[in-house]
């Protein structure tokens, strides 16, 4: 079940304080819960007018345009034309985004730290130099 929240926060491009409408999904897991800007204070939705389509006349010696189907209706983008980092922000501030460091035993906790906080690759050394 998808939802749309409203959050004010800090743009990290363009460090103003801004407005937006975020689709959110509170049943997925809270880092990857925000999952796309729907509107943003800062990047207003643009409208625009179709260009008019011209034609030819064919059966004239040198070519004479005239415009087929003139539609002045405005159209409207939908989509924040930016790169969204607002959205790893605030998929970051969620509560319980990351998982709290917590400790073992109180004997060689450097490792068991080192093991939650750190990559796979960082720690096969500490593994295999460790006694």
């Amino acid at each position: 079940m998808k939802t749309l929240t409203q959050h004010t926060m800090r743009c990290p491009l363009e460090e103003r304080s801004a407005a937006i409408t975020v689709r959110t999904d509170p049943e997925r897991y809270p880092s990857r819960r925000h999952l796309d800007v729907n509107a943003c204070s800062l990047r207003p939705s643009t409208s625009f007018v179709s260009s008019a389509r011209r034609a030819y006349f064919s059966d004239l010696a040198p070519l004479t345009s005239y415009i087929c189907d003139a539609d002045a209706t405005p159209r409207h983008h939908f989509e924040v034309a930016c790169s969204k980092p607002c959205l790893r922000v605030l998929n970051a501030a969620e509560p319980g985004a990351a998982e709290s460091v917590r400790c073992t035993s109180g004997v060689s906790d450097g490792l068991e730290l080192a093991r939650q906080t750190l990559s796979p690759r960082a720690i096969r050394p500490l593994w295999f130099y460790s006694l």
